[in-house]
């Protein structure tokens, strides 16, 4: 597990209560895959950075569903039927081309879809509260609960992985530290 994945996992810990470590730990490495490849590939059109997508990532799934197996699966969808996945992510041009048995078929490929949507939101409305009011409802300017839901749910993930990140290299650097007096002291009491 990357360092980034294990920032985001603990930060999905603490807004996500009812999901176990397990499928947090998978949907946290399939969230940093999805955004690293889609950057690499240079498949996003917007101004959004590989940093401020992946919070905003985590923020929409873990409100749209909760994080929950059976919504994945699409055994429980939204809009009659329209939405689905843990994006929540609705018919039509969203879905590019995907059947719903494939997007429901795939984590990974729900993530993707999720992310190309904010992408586009982003694209028209350059912040994060726009885009996740246009992720909610289609329309930057709509405010809903649900999209306030979700940017106090992104500010609170973002601040918790730069605090985890933070805090790993804070350890590494104490840890460097450490074998290199410990080394030193060697040497010298060698002498």
């Amino acid at each position: 597990m990357t360092n980034l994945a294990i920032a985001l996992l603990l930060a999905l810990q603490s807004s996500s209560t009812n999901v176990g470590q397990d499928r947090l730990r998978v949907i946290s490495e399939d969230m940093v895959s999805v955004v690293d490849r889609e950057f690499s590939l240079q498949k996003m059109k917007s101004t959004l950075s590989q940093e401020q997508a992946l919070p905003v990532l985590a923020a929409v799934a873990t409100v749209e569903s909760g994080l929950r197996h059976d919504i994945e699966r699409c055994k429980t969808t939204g809009d009659s039927g329209r939405s689905v996945g843990l994006g929540q992510v609705m018919r039509g041009p969203n879905w590019r081309g995907f059947t719903k048995k494939e997007i429901c078929e795939s984590r990974y490929l729900q993530l993707k879809l999720a992310l190309h949507v904010i992408d586009e939101c982003w694209y028209r409305s350059p912040r994060a509260d726009a885009a996740l009011r246009c992720y909610t409802s289609g329309n930057p300017d709509k405010n809903s609960y649900v999209a306030r839901k979700e940017y106090e749910t992104y500010l609170a993930i973002k601040h918790k992985i730069h605090r985890s990140i933070a805090s790993q290299t804070l350890q590494a650097c104490h840890a460097r530290s450490l074998s290199y007096f410990y080394v030193r002291e060697r040497t010298s009491t060698q002498l």
